[in-house]
């Protein structure tokens, strides 16, 4: 596979964030009684509406940009099994299963299989072994490891909405 293609992939890494904040934010102006701060995105996937469907395609669009991130990562990886890239891809499918499923049953989020993406990024950084690839990974995956485990924080400690 060739080192384009896969820095192409790679590249997919910085949609999901701004991506789903964008297209959410969008959704949000379409809900009803829906509050950012005190409420989940997931929130506007149980009532039946517009933003029920931006919501759905945020995280539809995320999910895809996480496989293929994940897909990028493996590839460039040059291993049988890349552990980080594995993560990146779990995450991927769980935010697809975000963008199917309604909040409230298991399958939102697919059995909470997402929370693999707390040590994605520093798996990632093992996996990859070309060093100028390496080196621009560092950067994301240093940020979105301390801003995983701060989520996780701050759910477990009560702060994050019900």
């Amino acid at each position: 596979m060739s080192e384009a293609l896969q820095d192409k992939l790679v590249r997919t890494g910085f949609v999901p964030l701004p991506g789903w904040l964008l297209i959410s934010t969008l959704a949000g102006f379409f809900a009803t009684d829906y509050n950012p701060i005190a409420s989940h995105v997931s929130v506007m996937t149980l009532e039946d509406s517009l933003a029920h469907t931006i919501a759905n395609i945020a995280a539809l669009t995320a999910g895809i940009a996480l496989v293929l991130f994940g897909t990028g990562v493996w590839l460039a990886s040059r291993r049988r099994f890349a552990a980080g890239a594995f993560c990146w891809i779990l995450f991927g499918v769980s935010m697809i299963a975000n963008g199917i499923w309604p909040m409230g049953g298991p399958m939102h989020g697919l059995y909470i299989i997402g929370i693999f993406s707390i040590i994605a990024p520093a798996l990632t950084v093992l996996d990859v072994e070309r060093p100028e690839l390496q080196r621009r990974l560092y950067a994301i995956t240093a940020y979105c490891s301390l801003a995983g485990v701060l989520y996780l924080w701050i759910m477990l400690n009560g702060f994050d909405p019900d």
